[in-house]
């Protein structure tokens, strides 16, 4: 593939306020050339979502699909969502394609959110042919088809007698995951990790923090030092920033305003944290806050966390 280039997606992460780590967009570029489906991983908030979104952005600009289907993956996928099945109509059932075969049809990449929601094996079925570049025979027939359906890669020959959809060349699937660790990995077939490239975007630098919260709501920066207690993506601290400019409008105090942020934010990004841990939490958090905000932290993070914490 040409024309489709980490400096197409930087571009356009730059135009949209994003911030990705070194590497990480020419890891896509490199994975979509050697012509694998992608999974993006890591914590929630570094931007996997929106960097699948730029890619399939820029890969229209480049032609080399009409844009992209974004879909979210769930526990009840069957290949009757993915793939499609009869539906009973008043002519009777027809064939309904799914978000697969609906993506293929179109001529759009196909972005799956959360995709570790799904049962894999359950919501991929013929799929894992396809994607490993082989025909596959579909036990449905389009309304007036003889023939049954074919999902058939670019190059592959067809099967005879079929109904055949084309799978084009530069077709692919961008998917993301919030959760990447060894029971995730036995929940997924070896069939269908080897026909993905895994790709990492964590969280960017402590500078490329500061520079994204440059402006309205950069109060916010004080609550960077919270990212020594779990990841936290950037996302949160931007949807915080949003947050955090249009309270100050109302006139409230900036300690009041940052327990607000830490409180609707933050506090949730911490459940299961152990009593030392959250006492150490407290104590970030309360270096900024005046004593009525120190007393309700104290308060919160106890009844949400559920420690007890003597200060």
């Amino acid at each position: 593939m040409t024309g489709f280039t980490s400096e197409d997606i930087n571009a356009a992460a730059e135009k949209a306020g994003m911030i990705f780590p070194a590497y990480v967009i020419d890891q896509l570029v490199a994975a979509i050339d050697a012509g694998k489906h992608v999974i993006l991983t890591g914590p929630p908030g570094t931007g996997k979502t929106t960097l699948a979104y730029l890619a399939s952005e820029v890969a229209r600009h480049a032609m080399f699909c009409t844009g992209f289907l974004p879909t979210t993956a769930t526990t009840e996928w069957t290949t009757f969502e993915t793939i499609g099945g009869l539906q009973p109509t008043a002519d009777g059932l027809i064939f309904r394609p799914g978000l697969f075969v609906e993506a293929i049809e179109s001529g759009r990449w196909l972005v799956i959110d959360e995709l570790n929601r799904s049962n894999f094996d359950r919501a991929f079925g013929q799929l894992f042919t396809v994607l490993s570049g082989s025909a596959v025979v579909l036990p449905f027939k389009r309304k007036g088809q003889t023939f049954p359906l074919a999902l058939v890669p670019s190059g592959v020959e067809a099967p005879d007698e079929t109904d055949v959809i084309r799978v084009p060349a530069n077709w692919r699937i961008i998917a993301t995951m919030n959760v990447f660790d060894k029971n995730l990995l036995f929940e997924m077939s070896y069939a269908l990790m080897r026909r993905f490239a895994f790709i990492e975007v964590g969280s960017p630098s402590e500078e490329a923090y500061r520079q994204l919260l440059d402006g309205k709501g950069e109060v916010v920066q004080r609550l960077l030092p919270l990212r020594e207690f779990t990841d936290l993506g950037p996302a949160v601290y931007l949807d915080a920033a949003k947050y955090a400019a249009r309270r100050a409008r109302d006139g409230i105090t900036e300690s009041r305003l940052l327990y607000e942020v830490f409180y609707a934010y933050f506090l949730p990004q911490f459940e299961g944290m152990e009593e030392r841990r959250a006492m150490t939490l407290y104590r970030t958090v309360a270096a900024h806050l005046d004593a009525p905000e120190q007393l309700e932290a104290q308060r919160t993070i106890s009844d949400v966390l559920g420690v007890e914490l003597v200060v």
